[in-house]
């Protein structure tokens, strides 16, 4: 199961029900950047608690600045790892490159305020925010290990972590 997209008390009853790992495919840490859609410490530790996984997402609004960097990503991951083990952090999605023609925009006539609540922590659209540039890939290993971590940790945070749950999932 997924709690990326679900309230505080609805993830942290999926979690308490489930059997097996759940994840946030795309949080942060509320205690980083106050944003509707980051997770709390209570609600990262739950997620310990199944065997599942943080993946820390590239939004510039979910990381708190204007022009995020691995550096960026690499906080919140490591934040993640203090707070309830390195097997618990990962990088995750939601991470866009420029594309014309595409936007987060619904088709049609719509309601703004709908898609991006402002009681969930929008002020603006999701289409104007910023992600890592693609040369931030090249350079995220070296700041997951600017944080500390070892290379073999550095290497589960970039995706070992998933590839155990996702094996514990899907077995």
């Amino acid at each position: 199961m997924d709690c990326s997209h679900t309230g505080r008390r609805c993830s942290l009853e999926i979690m308490a029900a489930s059997g097996a790992p759940v994840i946030f495919s795309h949080s942060n840490p509320l205690a980083l950047v106050e944003h509707g859609r980051n997770v709390t410490d209570e609600q990262i530790r739950a997620c310990a608690a199944t065997g599942g996984v943080v993946c820390v997402s590239g939004v510039s609004i979910f990381l708190g600045t204007p022009t995020p960097t691995a550096d960026d990503l690499a906080r919140h991951a490591a934040y993640v790892a203090g707070l309830v083990g390195i097997e618990h952090a990962r990088i995750g999605i939601d991470i866009s490159f420029p594309q014309s023609d595409l936007n987060d925009d619904p088709p049609g006539d719509y309601d703004p305020s709908y898609w991006w609540p402002k009681s969930a922590g929008y002020d603006r659209a999701l289409a104007r925010s910023t992600y890592p540039s693609i040369e931030s890939w090249a350079v995220l290993d070296e700041a997951l290990r600017g944080t500390g971590m070892s290379a073999d940790e550095a290497a589960l945070v970039r995706g070992g972590n998933m590839m155990r749950v996702a094996a514990r999932v899907w077995s």
